[in-house]
């Protein structure tokens, strides 16, 4: 055994609960502010990352209301420097979906 009691034991636990709960507020922002920066990087939504009830069917507009719609117009792929006719209607390139706001903006050809 140990040599100590119950409630000494007790006790230790509890103050090491809250030196564990002062350690984690003052990590808190860094990590939140580290997470937030990968999912603006990557573009990420919650149902990506798997969050539980996070997965926006709860609007009933499927799982694809919070992606980014893309205008109809002309595009240029950045990487091979083709140009996209995109209509309103059907699936778009793989390249053009990845884009972001700015992204997009930039790659719009009048």
């Amino acid at each position: 055994m140990s040599g100590q009691s119950y409630d000494e034991l007790m006790a230790k636990i509890a103050e090491l609960q809250q030196q564990a709960e002062v350690a984690r507020r003052a990590e808190l922002d860094a990590v939140i502010a580290d997470v937030r920066g990968k999912v603006k990087k990557y573009n990420l939504t919650a149902s990506d990352i798997g969050l539980p009830g996070m997965s926006g069917r709860k609007s009933g507009r499927g799982p694809s209301a919070n992606k980014l719609k893309i205008a109809p117009g002309k595009y240029r792929n950045p990487a091979t420097g083709e140009i996209k006719d995109v209509g309103a209607a059907g699936r778009k390139p793989g390249w053009l979906v990845a884009m972001s706001a700015d992204e997009l903006a930039a790659a719009r050809v009048s």
